[in-house]
């Protein structure tokens, strides 16, 4: 599943930030589960159920990966809008949600704000 941000990445990395995790990608590649048998695969799939198991995982990665923040992207009119509360109570991190509706590039108001982001993390690491 490629982002529907397409520059989302080099943008980021632009900015000096980098991307060291994608719950959606990997989620759906179920990386984590391929020596596993299909059983075992599906019980570490955590995107369709409850948002709680995501948060599980989550909450695990971003130790392993020592992540500094998260931007959440959501998609317009989606049922997992209503999600993100739970996300940002429910994570130690800072978060950012980003919401979009079509594939494309950034648009100028989504650049703004993920500088922003970037920088208060960049700040907030010294």
């Amino acid at each position: 599943v490629p982002p529907i941000i397409s520059d989302l990445y080099d943008f980021l990395e632009g900015l000096g930030a980098r991307v060291v995790f994608n719950e959606t990608q990997r989620q759906f590649s179920m990386a984590d589960s391929l020596d596993s048998d299909l059983i075992g695969q599906y019980l570490t799939y955590t995107y369709p159920y409850s948002v709680f198991y995501r948060l599980e995982d989550i909450r695990r990665h971003l130790s392993i990966r020592r992540i500094h923040g998260v931007v959440h992207y959501v998609q317009s009119f989606c049922f997992r809008q209503i999600q993100d509360g739970l996300i940002r109570r429910n994570l130690s991190v800072p978060v950012l949600t980003l919401e979009g509706d079509t594939p494309g590039p950034l648009d100028a108001r989504n650049k703004l704000r993920l500088e922003a982001f970037v920088e208060s993390l960049l700040l907030g690491a010294d």
